[in-house]
């Protein structure tokens, strides 16, 4: 490469990609995307890194897709992320640390220092859009993120009955936006008021606006304008799976 050319986003992301695997050369990573030298040849000279190899990269090797892609964040889970931000749905700020899982388990770590004031909710490699996304399951779980307990009680949540899940695509802005982190009380499993859900449809999971009219329909519809809303009714109101009404959501600034 020539010293004056600035390294692409796919050269920055293959260093640190190879620093967490310990992978030397495009053999390495072709096998694991099951892909060929030439195929990750061709996208190094598009100069961007996959996203999706990211992701399962980043489950394999308990990192984090954000790392992979732009160097942010903590780089290996269990390492802290104190003082994050959510956006204008909590007027106040609150102190959450991502806590990764315990190496073959499957489980968070033990935190008796946690344990009364924060509450461990599960972070989900699932995302909810409008075309993709898959069923929230217990294998899924990345890491998780601890919560002010006395925070939880004023929202009224259950610590078991939460989730954590990622939004991708533009259906639901201003308020929801690509990659923004979205809490999800997953007790709510119908529609009791006008408000943000996370539905499973045709096996995926979408997160919508949903309005129940007087007739006993719904409008089920994306904040953003450009996506027309579905008026369901009748028997196709039992195939609206409701997997849980969103109650917060983080983003990055």
């Amino acid at each position: 490469m020539n010293s004056q050319m600035k390294p692409s986003q796919f050269d920055e992301a293959w260093e640190r990609v190879k620093e967490l695997t310990g992978w030397t050369d495009y053999k390495d990573l072709a096998a694991f995307a099951r892909s060929s030298s030439q195929s990750i040849s061709g996208v190094k000279k598009r100069g961007k890194f996959p996203l999706d190899w990211a992701r399962s990269i980043a489950i394999e090797f308990r990192s984090f897709t954000d790392y992979i892609m732009d160097g942010q964040g903590p780089k290996q889970r269990l390492e802290y992320m104190p003082n994050l931000r959510p956006d204008n749905h909590v007027a106040e700020q609150m102190n959450m640390w991502i806590w990764g899982k315990e190496p073959g388990t499957g489980e968070a770590p033990s935190a008796p220092a946690l344990s009364d004031e924060y509450v461990l909710v599960p972070r989900y490699e699932v995302s909810a859009s409008a075309g993709g996304g898959t069923v929230i399951e217990s294998e899924q779980i990345v890491d998780h993120l601890a919560f002010k307990r006395e925070w939880f009680a004023r929202m009224g949540l259950s610590d078991e009955a939460t989730a954590l899940i990622n939004v991708v695509g533009d259906s639901m802005e201003k308020t929801l936006s690509d990659q923004d982190l979205i809490l999800i009380d997953l007790r709510v499993n119908q529609v009791v008021d006008n408000a943000v859900y996370v539905l499973q449809m045709d096996g995926r999971l979408v997160v919508k606006r949903i309005q129940r009219r007087v007739d006993g329909s719904v409008i089920v519809a994306s904040d953003n304008k450009v996506y027309e809303p579905e008026v369901v009714s009748g028997e196709l109101l039992d195939s609206l799976n409701v997997v849980g009404r969103v109650v917060w959501c983080g983003r990055r600034m």
